[in-house]
C-alpha cells in the first residue's frame, strides 16, 4: 500500500470524478485508475461504484475512507514534527479544534495574522475531546479549541467568542407561527433532546439544564453529526439543541432558548493549552489571543 494511492483513492471521493481526481493529483488517469486498483486487490473489495453519470463510494469504501484520510494526516504530521525539530525555525503551530468550533471564524483568524512570528506554518486537526485532550498530554498540539464546558482546568484558557444555542422542535410544521420566538428553558422540561458524542455539545446542553436545576431528558438514539439532529427534529423524532453556526439554511421552527434569568442560552469556546511554567509558551499565549481578538469580533460582525 502506498501513500499515492490513498490520495488517489481521497481525490475520487473529493471530486466524484477520476478524471477530476486526476488532474487534482497531477497524473494521468490511467496511472489514477491503476493505483485505486491496485489499492482494491489489497483491500480486497471495490471502493467506488462507476455508472456512466457518476462515481461514488461503495459502503466498503465509505467504511475505509476515514482511515485512509486519517492515515494522510498523520504522514503530514509526521513530516511537520520532523521538520520541526531539525530546523527550528520551521515550526508548526498545531491547533486541535472540536467539530463544534466555527471553522469560518478560525479560518478568517489565521488569514488575518499580522506574523506567525515564531512559527512558520499552521497545521489544523479536527479531533473529538478526548483525542484533543491527550494530545496537549503528549505535547502533539499547541492550542486546542474547545467548548468551554470540557476544558480541563490544569490547562491555561483563553475565550474565544459566543453563540446562541438554538432549539429543533420536532414536527416543525405543526408548530404554530406566533411561537416560532424564543423559548424559556423551562419549557423544554420533559422533552426529549437528541445528543450528539464526542464533540462537547453534549456537555454543553447537560450544562445548561444543571445551570437550570432541571433534568435533561436525552433521546435514547445519537445522531452522529449536527445535520442528523437536524433531520431527526424535522421528522418529529424528538428535539434538538444545536449553536447556531451549526444550523443550515433549511432548518425549521429554530427558536433561540432562554435560560431562567431571560438570557439568551449561549455556548462559549476557549482555546487552552499546557502552562510550561517557565515562559517558553508565550507564542502559544500570544496566538490564542490574537484567536480571541480576532474571532469574537467576526462573530459579533464588528471585524473589517
Amino acid at each position: 500500500m502506498k501513500f499515492n494511492q490513498l490520495r488517489y483513492m481521497t481525490a475520487v471521493a473529493e471530486t466524484g470524478s477520476f478524471s477530476g481526481a486526476a488532474e487534482g493529483c497531477c497524473v494521468t488517469q490511467p496511472t489514477l485508475s491503476n493505483g485505486i486498483a491496485q489499492l482494491e486487490k489489497e483491500l480486497g473489495g471495490k471502493l467506488f461504484k462507476r455508472t456512466t453519470r457518476s462515481v461514488t463510494l461503495t459502503k466498503f469504501g465509505a467504511a475505509l475512507l476515514p482511515l485512509a484520510q486519517g492515515v494522510l494526516e498523520a504522514q503530514d504530521e509526521l513530516e511537520h514534527a520532523a521538520k520541526s525539530f531539525f530546523e527550528p525555525q520551521a515550526r508548526i503551530l498545531r491547533i486541535g479544534l472540536s467539530p463544534l468550533v466555527n471553522s469560518q471564524l478560525l479560518s478568517g483568524a489565521l488569514a488575518s495574522f499580522p506574523s506567525r512570528g515564531d512559527w512558520a506554518d499552521v497545521f489544523l486537526k479536527q479531533c473529538f475531546l478526548d483525542d484533543l485532550l491527550e494530545r496537549l498530554d503528549n505535547d502533539t498540539l499547541e492550542l486546542a479549541l474547545l467548548p468551554r464546558e470540557v476544558r480541563s482546568h490544569r490547562l491555561q484558557a483563553q475565550t474565544l467568542y459566543e453563540e446562541d444555542l438554538i432549539y429543533l422542535p420536532p414536527n416543525p410544521d405543526l408548530v404554530p407561527v406566533e411561537t416560532t420566538n424564543a423559548i424559556a428553558i423551562e419549557d423544554l422540561a420533559d422533552r426529549p433532546i437528541i445528543l450528539t458524542q464526542g464533540c462537547g455539545l453534549s456537555d454543553v446542553i447537560a450544562n445548561m439544564f444543571d445551570a437550570a436545576k432541571m433534568e435533561l431528558k436525552r433521546y435514547p438514539g445519537q445522531a452522529l453529526s449536527y445535520q442528523v439532529v437536524e433531520e431527526w427534529a424535522g421528522l418529529g423524532i424528538a428535539g434538538g439543541i444545536l449553536p447556531r453556526s451549526k444550523l443550515t439554511e433549511n432548518a425549521q421552527g429554530a427558536r433561540p432558548i432562554l435560560d431562567r434569568s431571560g438570557a439568551p442560552a449561549m455556548v462559549a469556546y476557549e482555546a487552552v493549552w499546557v502552562a510550561d511554567g517557565d515562559g517558553s509558551d508565550a507564542g502559544v499565549t500570544a496566538c490564542a489571543e490574537h484567536l480571541a481578538v480576532t474571532m469574537n469580533a467576526l462573530s459579533s460582525g464588528s471585524a473589517v
